[in-house]
């Protein structure tokens, strides 16, 4: 409420003037009944440690906590602040000089420690000034050098008084200052108070019209002075348009209410007791859980196992809380911080963004020697491994690329490849997610293979079926086996019983025929004989000798070509009897040997010439059955 009936406005700048690295740093924080300003000024040469940044930050933070204007409580702020530095201290001494501006709105109160200053201004004059802890100022205190020498006097900068001394903090905490509408409080470090004279700090505020303006103006008249060095410099202005009114005390009522106060406590101070007791045991019982978190976080930390040590280290850090412990509190913060640098650099290798995951891991590299339970080389082992991440990753996309693109034979070299340098890289994340990209290219190599086996099974079978219709049994009996010999292979179990009863069809035709051939055989073999017998002189074993080779040239078409060599060998026969019976009449009609054989061997002629006829119709049969079997 007070903030909102009030207006208050800020503006700072803050530069490094000659130097890489500013280690000045000013922050503030505005509640709803209280606002803190506060301003720092490092004075130590840490390169990865910023004490300005440090104090600043743990006093903003005990002030949100519990903001408050009394002395005793400010004073406890800036020792927390003094107890950080010194825990911190490893590499070199961390030192800051510091001021913090602490107001309701309607009053306002300051504590300084060092030499950032506060000018205090109204109605364009400067109603007060904060001391530094200098030497210089020690000098003018005792009337040894004007106070306006303290700017420019060379023990300026010896100071007596810091954050981080070893001797403890000894801050000077003013009294509470009244606030008026137009006040101008401007907070400067030595950068700037020791080159901007307060008559131009005076000037820059008659034309300034808002903070913002001041603070510029500022600036531009310390860079006007062309200094070959410029220290870093910080200022910051803080413009009170408008204070909170608030309401005429009563005393009476004050009065009242400390009265009813005292009467509860005297009612309560048996409860209390009791209430004292608990607190204790939950204080205890929170101190022996903020030990063992600590130590098993430690424990994880050093097996590198940093997301059960993250977890550890806030567990650890809100027991620290519980118990009032800012120190372990802070301590606990840091490592949970750089578990978590730690957890989202293995993220962001998981995400295969290998650009963040290097910056994560060298921001928590350089805070890691600061604190034991992290093994620096672990780290820098991590970041060495980028690289061969990266190369990983890359295969492994070009893996994809062949596996949409269908082939199957050239991604799974490149998974293959891949997995290889993740195993021996360590990268278990795209190990296991390589192993299920190999199986899955597997399978599908598999599917493909089955479905060429299943074509070509499917080809025999029709080739099959096609010799059986051409009386070919034989040859297909050969296509039935090989389909299923094929489809026994792929474990197309239907398919195999089917090609068998078309095997067992094939062989009962294939047997049938044979048998059929054989009894036509015989018969011919016994007709020949006949005419053996019969046949008389050498007409009869002409005859004899041109019946042979007809009878194996009709067997041998019949083999081959089924019915229709059957029928032209049927046709051959009836002429070799017809021939026989020729000559047999012949030979038996008169007797007479000599008027015989002429008739005779001009039947024989014609039984002959019936045979090489039949004959060279049996071999047509066979080259046409030749034809159509081929």
């Amino acid at each position: 409420m007070r903030k909102d009936n009030s207006d208050f406005s800020t503006a700072f700048v803050s530069e490094a003037g000659s130097y890489i690295d500013n280690r000045d740093y000013f922050a503030f924080m505005e509640t709803d009944d209280m606002a803190c300003y506060v301003l720092a000024d490092g004075l130590d040469s840490d390169q990865e440690l910023r004490s300005a940044e440090m104090v600043v930050k743990t006093v903003l933070e005990n002030f949100m906590e519990k903001p408050s204007m009394s002395k005793r409580r400010l004073m406890r702020d800036l020792r927390e602040a003094q107890e950080w530095l010194q825990f911190e201290s490893r590499r070199v001494r961390l030192k800051a000089s510091l001021l913090m501006v602490v107001t309701n709105y309607n009053k306002m109160v300051y504590v300084s420690c060092g030499n950032v200053r506060l000018y205090h201004f109204r109605n364009g004059r400067l109603n007060f000034r904060s001391k530094d802890h200098s030497l210089a100022q020690s000098l003018a205190d005792d009337g040894r050098i004007p106070d306006e020498a303290t700017s420019t006097h060379e023990e300026r900068g010896n100071l007596l008084e810091y954050l981080g001394n070893p001797n403890g903090v000894h801050a000077h905490v003013a009294k509470k200052t009244q606030l008026a509408d137009g006040d101008v409080m401007l907070l400067a470090t030595s950068g700037m108070w020791e080159d901007v004279e307060l008559a131009e700090m005076l000037g820059a505020l008659e034309e300034a019209k808002d903070p913002v303006m001041l603070t510029d103006t500022l600036e531009e008249v310390l860079l006007s002075k062309q200094r070959r060095t410029v220290n870093n410099y910080t200022t910051a202005a803080i413009y009170v348009n408008k204070i909170f009114q608030e309401k005429p005390k009563n005393r009476r009522k004050l009065i009242k209410r400390i009265l009813i106060a005292l009467l509860a406590f005297v009612i309560v101070g048996g409860g209390a007791w009791i209430t004292l007791a608990r607190m204790a045991a939950n204080k205890a019982a929170a101190l022996e859980t903020m030990v063992e978190s600590a130590q098993a976080a430690d424990d994880y930390a050093r097996a590198g196992d940093y997301a059960k040590a993250l977890k550890s280290y806030s567990e650890a850090k809100n027991a620290a809380v519980k118990i009032n412990d800012k120190i372990h509190k802070r301590l606990y913060m840091a490592e949970q911080k750089l578990s978590q640098l730690m957890v989202d650099g293995d993220g962001y290798v998981e995400k295969a963004d290998f650009t963040k995951a290097e910056a994560s891991y060298d921001k928590a590299r350089k805070s890691a020697g600061l604190y034991p339970p992290f093994n620096v080389k672990d780290i820098e082992k991590k970041i060495d491994q980028l690289d061969s991440y990266a190369e990983t990753a890359s295969w492994m996309k070009d893996g994809d690329l062949k596996f949409q693109g269908g082939d199957y034979t050239s991604a799974l070299k490149l998974y293959t490849k891949a997995n290889k340098a993740a195993m021996e890289s360590g990268y278990t994340s795209a190990q296991k997610e390589l192993e299920k990209k190999i199986t899955e290219t597997n399978d599908k190599m598999t599917a493909i293979q089955q479905q060429l086996k299943e074509i070509q099974a499917g080809k025999l079978q029709a080739r099959g079926d096609r010799l059986m219709k051409d009386l070919d049994y034989e040859g297909a009996i050969d296509a039935y086996s090989g389909a299923q010999e094929i489809y026994q292979e792929i474990g197309k179990l239907e398919s195999v019983l089917a090609l068998e009863r078309s095997i067992a069809k094939a062989e009962e035709k294939q047997s049938a025929e044979q048998q059929k051939n054989g009894q036509l055989a015989a018969g011919a073999g016994l007709s020949d004989g006949a005419l053996n017998d019969t046949g008389t002189g050498d007409e009869a074993d002409e005859a004899a000798t041109a019946v042979p080779p007809a009878t194996a040239s009709q067997t041998k078409a019949a083999a081959a070509t089924g019915n229709a060599a059957t029928m032209k060998s049927a046709d051959t026969a009836a002429a070799k009897k017809e021939a026989s019976s020729t000559a047999k009449s012949g030979s038996t009609s008169d007797g007479n040997a000599s008027s015989t054989k002429a008739p005779a061997s001009k039947e024989q002629g014609t039984a002959d010439s019936a045979s090489k006829e039949a004959g060279a119709s049996d071999s047509g049969s066979q080259n046409q059955a030749a034809a159509n079997g081929s």
